[in-house]
């Protein structure tokens, strides 16, 4: 309960200088860049040694990897009960432990059993539960400003796509790919373990905020606010056509990229680059 109390405090003394939602969105955005150890751009730097290792052809990597990421999809739901019933901090302080231990794991497969277990463990805490803890945290602190906010936390997403391929190929030429996934790991915890611990703050309103960084309302304007933001509940959402049309697509496009990330080493190879 101390420790709770000097992390209000901290959040409060960065709030009088500026408001603590940006701080949030900053350790959204670096989660979003550490998911990069799990994310297909990366995967792509491992075919090759992985495929020479394990005496695995690339058909059978790319199956492995398409089935542990479509079953790791199925647990997010519970991801998301979970956020819901404890708090995105302690969820996102858990998953960023795993997810470092997934790596170290990972590089110690023999072969395409665990080669596929590997995979589903890096996707459902990387890609998928570290990421969507990201975009829950992002969003509590922001409302009017959401859109923006979140556009900006994807900016991680995009520097994990500038540097983790090349910190890989450079950890696979320095000390072998099994190795590298050890260093990952830490690097992992480096970047995430400290700031979620004493940084994260589930909500504004746990403070004695509110989103965007308004000045505090008083019960009128608080209950106009509420009645203004809400939405359909999730049972209602998913009875309704634009739901499926908006998750459809979004499911489309991010099967087309991941199929395109994950080969990408070879198609720039075939085409001399």
């Amino acid at each position: 309960m101390k420790y709770t109390s000097l992390r209000d405090a901290l959040s409060l003394g960065i709030n009088r200088h500026i408001f603590y939602g940006w701080v949030m969105l900053g350790v959204g955005g670096l989660a979003v860049f550490a998911s990069g150890p799990a994310q297909s751009h990366i995967f792509s730097v491992y075919i090759t040694p992985i495929s020479d290792d394990l005496a695995i052809s690339r058909t059978s990597i790319s199956s492995a990897y398409a089935a542990a990421t479509l079953l790791a999809a199925l647990g997010l739901p519970y991801v998301g009960r979970l956020i819901d019933r404890v708090g995105v901090r302690r969820v996102v302080l858990g998953v960023a432990i795993l997810f470092g231990f997934a790596n170290f794991a990972f590089g110690h497969v023999t072969g395409l059993l665990s080669l596929a277990l590997g995979f589903g463990a890096l996707r459902f805490l990387g890609q998928g539960s570290l990421m969507l803890s990201s975009n829950y945290l992002v969003s509590q602190w922001f409302s009017r400003r959401r859109g923006i906010a979140l556009s900006l936390m994807a900016l991680g997403f995009s520097a994990s796509m500038a540097l983790h391929p090349a910190l890989a190929q450079w950890l696979i030429d320095t000390v072998g790919w099994r190795e590298s996934w050890f260093w990952l790991g830490i690097l992992t915890w480096v970047l995430l373990v400290p700031m979620i611990a004493v940084l994260v703050q589930n909500k504004p309103e746990d403070i004695g905020l509110v989103p965007d960084g308004n000045e505090a309302l008083d019960r009128e304007s608080m209950t106009a606010r509420d009645g203004m933001n809400v939405g359909l509940t999730l049972h209602d959402a998913i009875r309704t056509r634009s739901f499926w049309i908006i998750a459809l697509g979004l499911a489309s496009l991010s099967m087309l990229v991941t199929g395109m990330f994950f080969h990408q080493v070879s198609v720039f190879s075939l085409q001399g680059l």
